[in-house]
């Protein structure tokens, strides 16, 4: 049972402008009116047609969807997936039978130039970093027992919400840190651990009845269950005076540094205990992602099978307009458009990030970007002054006016107390088998999120266009989209 206390004033940037429209549009109409008031000097007839067309555009493209999304933003979606479709960058081909000459399953797209780094921290335990080659950035991956709230108090449960918002205010401040995900992986458990647990205990010469009642056992408790692994992920980005980019072991060295303090905070908000999560553990969970069957291979086996980070990418993978073909699987991926629109207690989220029927893999990957403190009391003063000229635009100010002049003013109360602002968003895959009717079963799995989602109140939106991209990015190696070039992507995430 969730606590009773609530928690809200999640809201978008403020565009600015007039009308709210942005400061690009603003501007734009603005000098279209100039132009059109000298045009009118020497012919009103063309001042008129610029000022009909340019402001045309202008209301066209103020105009947005429920995702926020423009005309042109659409149209610019469509003319990449095309621009992929064209030049064969929506397929791929890896081992034995692909194209390059390397015999290896080798991550595809922007997972591509993403390698494994082994370091230790002070106190000579061994970690892996995840290095980002396009970058220049670091993750480190950890692995998370959370202890959960079913039969914990109310005021226990508030405890680990007040600690995770430390969490977050004391990495907004740590030279380096560049992100914090927290990714959620659900997939049904085949029940092959299970039986082999309940065989070892078996004895030849059990008696009938006992023998007969254990098979009964596991065969009603092998099937139908779930298992869950929760990992949380932290991304550097470290620089040198000269800006340059350092090296891997200056960076394991600071990181390093780090691992003892974080992994007493995250216990403190109810993480259980955390651990550095190893190579072999980091490739065989991105195997598993790209591969679905490999589970239950996996798991067949007494002892976890070594898989090299090389050969952890799909055989073949193909990028369609909403769902990615990789493997054994077929995945579709949303990203959130709008946080909820009102409070919501500590276990809102919790139908979204459990099991869900017709979903047979299922990943939800929360991304925090917090502002440090220097630049929060500006941003928020920003914010706030955008409200107020919003306000002062409209005769009779709107309820969504009021709302956001009401929330900015109580984020820069909070951030003269000490606050720090914390950008987030989510990403949530689901992923079915492939075989027959496929798609189908897409579909039903893409309804049985939605509805999930919709009970947490966040409106998701299908990664269009960008589905391996969107894919990628929810699996935990600590993707920064921010930092990604179009240049380096098969598609993009707006």
């Amino acid at each position: 049972m969730a606590s009773n206390t609530t928690y809200g004033d999640y809201m978008r940037d403020m565009p600015g402008g007039l009308r709210n429209i942005g400061m690009p549009l603003t501007i734009a109409a603005i000098a279209i009116l100039v132009v059109g008031i000298f045009v009118m000097m020497a012919n009103p007839l063309v001042a008129l047609a610029i000022l009909a067309v340019g402001e045309g555009t202008v209301a066209v493209l103020a105009v947005r969807d429920r995702a926020h999304r423009n005309i042109a933003d659409r149209q610019l979606e469509r003319a990449a997936y095309r621009r992929q479709i064209r030049s064969r960058a929506a397929l791929y081909r890896s081992g034995m039978l692909a194209p390059v000459e390397s015999g290896v399953c080798a991550l595809p797209g922007i997972c591509s130039e993403v390698t494994l780094v082994e370091a230790s921290d002070p106190f000579g335990h061994r970690f892996t970093l995840v290095s980002h080659g396009h970058t220049g950035e670091y993750a480190l991956l950890m692995a998370c027992q959370p202890q959960g709230t079913a039969m914990a108090d109310d005021h226990v449960e508030d405890a680990y919400v007040a600690a995770w918002a430390h969490v977050l205010e004391s990495l907004a401040d740590e030279d380096g840190v560049a992100q914090l995900a927290v990714t959620v992986d659900t997939a049904p458990d085949s029940g092959v651990r299970f039986r082999r647990s309940l065989t070892r205990h078996m004895v030849d010469d059990a008696p009938d009845l006992a023998a007969r009642c254990m098979r009964q056992v596991m065969d009603s408790y092998a099937q139908g269950g779930a298992s869950s692994d929760t990992i949380l992920t932290l991304t550097f980005r470290y620089r040198d005076r000269k800006g340059k980019w350092l090296d891997r072991q200056e960076a394991a060295r600071r990181i390093g540094q780090l691992i003892p303090s974080l992994t007493g905070r995250i216990t403190d908000a109810g993480g259980g205990t955390p651990r550095c999560m190893t190579s072999d553990e980091i490739a065989r969970l991105v195997a598993q992602a790209y591969d679905p069957r490999a589970q239950e291979t996996i798991e067949e086996r007494d002892e976890a099978p070594y898989v090299d980070w090389r050969d952890a990418g799909p055989v073949a993978a193909e990028a369609r307009w909403d769902y990615y073909r990789h493997d054994s699987g077929l995945s579709r991926t949303w990203q959130m458009c709008d946080p909820p629109a009102s409070n919501v207690t500590s276990g809102t989220l919790a139908a979204l990030l459990g099991p869900l029927r017709d979903v047979d893999r299922k990943r939800v990957t929360l991304i925090f970007h917090a502002v440090p403190s220097d630049r929060t009391a500006f941003m928020v003063e920003q914010n706030r002054q955008k409200a107020v000229n919003q306000i002062s635009q409209e005769k009779r100010p709107s309820m969504k006016a009021s709302k956001q002049m009401a929330m900015s003013n109580r984020q820069a109360e909070e951030a003269a107390d000490g606050a720090v602002l914390v950008y987030f968003g989510l990403l949530v895959t689901a992923t079915v088998r492939a075989g027959e009717q496929e798609e189908a079963r897409l579909e039903a799995a893409s309804h049985a999120v939605e509805s999930a989602a919709g009970a947490a109140k966040i409106n998701l939106r299908p990664c269009y266009a960008a589905q391996d991209t969107g894919f990628a990015a929810c699996l935990p190696l600590g993707f920064d989209v921010r930092s990604y070039k179009p240049s380096t992507l098969t598609g993009f995430i707006g």
